[in-house]
């Protein structure tokens, strides 16, 4: 039988981390949008990583997606 934490979605409060599933995102740039991303993250003095991830919640936000408390939450670091 599976741990009823490790079913889809069911990840409470009290779940300890270590049982928590870890959702990724991955997905392909070309080489060249890649550059043009790092020279961005470059200008800006943050990673690629934290640059995507910033840009993903602020579209977030403006789409209104999340809300306050969420967006506290949603860390970026």
């Amino acid at each position: 039988m599976i741990d009823k934490d490790f079913k889809e979605g069911f990840v409470t409060p009290d779940t300890p981390k270590s049982k928590q599933l870890v959702r990724m995102l991955s997905f392909r740039v070309v080489p060249a949008y890649f550059r043009e991303i790092e020279k961005v993250a470059e200008k800006k003095n943050v990673t690629v990583s934290k640059l995507i991830r910033t840009y993903i919640k602020e579209g977030m936000k403006r789409d209104n997606a999340i809300d306050s408390k969420e967006d506290k939450e949603f860390r970026v670091e």
